[in-house]
This record gives structure tokens, C-alpha cells and sequence, in this order.
């Protein structure tokens, strides 16, 4: 997807990474109102290989997958995010009425979804 913006002779493209991919070997500069951005791409790093980034992109966001992450990395990454937009993919079992008997051999379905939630701070107001 490419959006030219009449006001800037710039053009503006956006790149999704490969799930796979790896950010070992990217070093970002910027950051506050300016932005996120990718100061370099370390060479023959697993981002250079796997990735189509380039340097000078600007980071919109970002994805963590929680697979095979240790507890303790999950915390501390969610917990950063606190104070900022975030969007959540979770799995939940439905909801079971107590009153009814589970069965071991009952098949209980798991539904998946996106829920967004966003933090609402000062500085999103």
C-alpha cells in the first residue's frame, strides 16, 4: 500500500515483516514527537536477512508474539506497554454454566479473537 500526500513530496510506504522475523540487529534512533525510526541495519544481522526493512524507516508499531517467551519477559514487556495504545490477540473458553456437569470427554471449543483495548492516558486525551 503506497499513499501520496499532497502537501509532502515524499512518498509513504508500509511494510509488514514476516511473523518469523527477527529484530536482532536493528539500532532505532528518534523516538518522542519525531518518531520512531531505524538508524541502521546491523549487515549479515538475522534483521538484514530475514527482513525488508531499511534504514530511515519509521516504526509504526510493533507485535510481539508470546510464544515460547519466558514468563517473566512477557510481565515486563506488558507492563512497559502500559502507559501507551495497546492492541491484544487473546483466546478464551466460553463461558460454561455451573450448572451444568462437565463431562471428561466433553469437547470444550475455544474461540479466538482480537480484542483492542486502549489505554487512555494524559497524553492520548
Amino acid at each position: 500500500m503506497c499513499r501520496q500526500e499532497a502537501h509532502s513530496p515524499e512518498s509513504e510506504v508500509i511494510v509488514k515483516t514476516a511473523q518469523d522475523g527477527c529484530a536482532e540487529g536493528l539500532i532505532y534512533g528518534g523516538g518522542g514527537r519525531e518518531g520512531l525510526f531505524i538508524k541502521e541495519v546491523v549487515p549479515e544481522s538475522p534483521a538484514s536477512k530475514s527482513l525488508k526493512l531499511k534504514e530511515g524507516d519509521q516504526v509504526l508499531s510493533a507485535t510481539v508474539y508470546f510464544d515460547n517467551v519466558p514468563y517473566e519477559d512477557a510481565i515486563q514487556i506488558l507492563e512497559h506497554a502500559q502507559a501507551y495504545k495497546v492492541k491484544l490477540c487473546l483466546k478464551r473458553k466460553p463461558d460454561v454454566p455451573e450448572t451444568e456437569p462437565i463431562m471428561e470427554s466433553d469437547v470444550i471449543p475455544v474461540n479466538i479473537f482480537q480484542l483492542f483495548y486502549q489505554s487512555l492516558c494524559d497524553k492520548w486525551s
